[in-house]
């Protein structure tokens, strides 16, 4: 299969734009980028999410990390990746003021979109521009960039930060990881169902709570059960993420240890619906 032209013209700047790239909301969102639209040496991801109900287009593994991030929250409505700084016609204006070189395709030396990876809304409507840098990767010239980038959401009202890897959580990210894939029940072992779940879940809480390492609990109840292994295990990993138990998030979840589980009304650990600084 032939590759894909990446270098961005005109034409394909004003198609993409007729196409709805970079607009809409929720489900209906279409990111101005796709993993498709990206050399293949990085590494990108296809992504469902609990937020938005759709696939997200993730082009790195920190993008992936901080993805995970503002999905688990509980106060982010909307996540759209890969958000386009329309007109171009402003950018470049903008870049022209502060005497700095706009993006341009490498290859034909023409103006690109400015993307911002990450456009956050909260259910108040406040909206949460958030572009990703490896602190070790802020050059001059990146900075130069995100001075445009800052300019042009300051203009438009809108919060705009820069977010770092050392603004990570790392725990937080891992754990969330974890249990991610585990909300969907479409990558449950075997047939396991709600029904099945909610008649299982409350004795293995109470086997949870009597603090045994995780790992022999779960195998100890699919033998019982006679159920695939890791089914036991999975529900405990769907029970998280659906925030209908809780743990100390900021803790590394080490399933062959011994975890404190919560119910979900448990006022003990605070953290659980916090969400950590977004840049």
């Amino acid at each position: 299969m032939a590759k894909r032209k990446r270098e961005w013209t005109d034409t394909k700047i004003k198609a993409r734009i007729k196409k709805g790239k970079g607009q809409g909301f929720g489900v209906d969102y279409k990111p101005w980028l796709t993993i498709h639209d990206v050399p293949s040496s990085g590494v990108v991801t296809r992504m469902d999410s609990w937020t938005v109900g759709r696939i997200h287009h993730l082009m790195s593994i920190f993008e992936r990390k901080y993805f995970y991030m503002v999905d688990w929250s509980d106060r982010i409505t909307d996540i759209r990746e890969q958000y386009p700084c329309l007109p171009l016609e402003r950018t470049l204006e903008i870049a022209d003021e502060l005497g700095v070189k706009h993006h341009t395709d490498p290859k034909t030396n023409e103006p690109v979109v400015i993307t911002t990876d990450f456009m956050l809304s909260e259910g108040s409507g406040q909206l949460y521009a958030r572009t990703l840098k490896e602190a070790g990767d802020l050059s001059i010239r990146t900075v130069e960039k995100l001075t445009i980038e800052q300019r042009y959401y300051q203009e438009k009202g809108i919060d705009f930060k820069v977010v770092t890897d050392l603004d990570v959580p790392r725990a937080f990210v891992e754990n969330i990881e974890w249990v991610h894939r585990s909300r969907f029940l479409k990558f449950a072992p075997s047939e396991l169902s709600t029904s099945l779940i909610k008649t299982i879940a409350p004795e293995l809480f109470l086997r949870i709570k009597q603090k045994m390492p995780l790992s022999i609990i779960t195998i100890e109840f699919d033998e019982k059960l006679g159920l695939p292994i890791g089914t036991s295990m999975f529900i405990v990993q769907h029970m998280l993420a659906t925030k209908q138990w809780k743990v100390d998030m900021y803790k590394k979840i080490y399933p062959s240890e011994i975890i404190e589980v919560y119910e979900a009304d448990s006022s003990i650990i605070h953290q659980h619906d916090q969400f950590p600084e977004i840049g």
